[in-house]
């Protein structure tokens, strides 16, 4: 009698649809009403591999064939070749999330905006933090995972435009504080430091001051200094990045 013929495995996930019958319970992701905790959450679950194993689960109920990374992710599950059991309802006793992985992530990464970032301001774990948290999980965890069309990687599964923006509020993050006690400022010689630490940041992110085409003027739009700090922040940037006025633009000097 000839044996069994399996399902192929997939590379890349099948496309899955996300819709459960209402008997079928699940787990609302963005229910904490503090961003920091749902952040973490989010990261937490990328790296323990909850979205990875629940899409498993999700493709095994709907026939379709198993990458290996899914065939990994549910070796310490339930044998679905066990025609008497009803399925996994829940996972740690969370049951599964109600919408996928890069739904939930657009609907977290929005919030982590800060327009326009104005130093003075406080800013928490998230807004500070959150993006790169996020992308540090996205590119070590998040291979395996299904994508929507047109992303060709984790972390492109948010808009182009949102990302970017986020990467340069990381560089923003640098100067975050000034105007806060009298000791941050740029008059303070021993905090011009930072100048040259938010340069580094820039040349990190070289192709995204490239994508906005910033120069001293239009980053002053997004970037807000105390008032007595925003004379000495132009001097400094262009002093270093030898630019010959304030419609410069940034990239081709970094």
């Amino acid at each position: 009698m000839p044996s069994k013929k399996k399902k192929p495995s997939g590379k890349t996930p099948a496309p899955i649809r996300w819709e459960f019958d209402p008997d079928i319970p699940t787990h609302d992701f963005l229910e904490e009403e503090c961003l920091d905790d749902t952040v973490r959450y989010f990261v937490d679950w990328l790296e323990d591999g909850r979205f990875l194993t629940w899409e498993a689960v999700v493709s095994e109920e709907q026939g379709l064939p198993l990458t290996a990374k899914q065939k990994k992710a549910l070796g310490s599950l339930l044998d679905f070749n066990d025609e008497e059991d009803d399925g996994i309802l829940y996972i740690d006793e969370i049951p599964r999330p109600s919408e996928p992985w890069h739904v939930i992530l657009n609907k977290i990464v929005p919030q982590l905006l800060v327009e326009p970032y104005r130093t003075i301001d406080p800013h928490g774990e998230a807004e500070s933090e959150g993006w790169n948290q996020i992308v540090a999980a996205l590119r070590e965890h998040g291979q395996g995972l299904s994508m929507p069309p047109g992303a060709k990687s984790p972390e492109e599964v948010v808009p182009a435009e949102l990302r970017h923006k986020l990467w340069l509020q990381f560089c923003f993050n640098t100067l975050s504080g000034f105007g806060q006690s009298d000791e941050l400022t740029l008059e303070n010689p021993e905090e011009i430091c930072q100048v040259d630490y938010f340069i580094e940041n820039l040349r990190e992110c070289k192709d995204i001051v490239a994508y906005f085409g910033l120069t001293l003027e239009s980053l002053q739009t997004r970037l807000i200094l105390p008032e007595k700090d925003q004379s000495i922040f132009v001097r400094e940037m262009q002093s270093k990045l030898g630019l010959s006025s304030t419609q410069e633009l940034i990239a081709p000097r970094l």
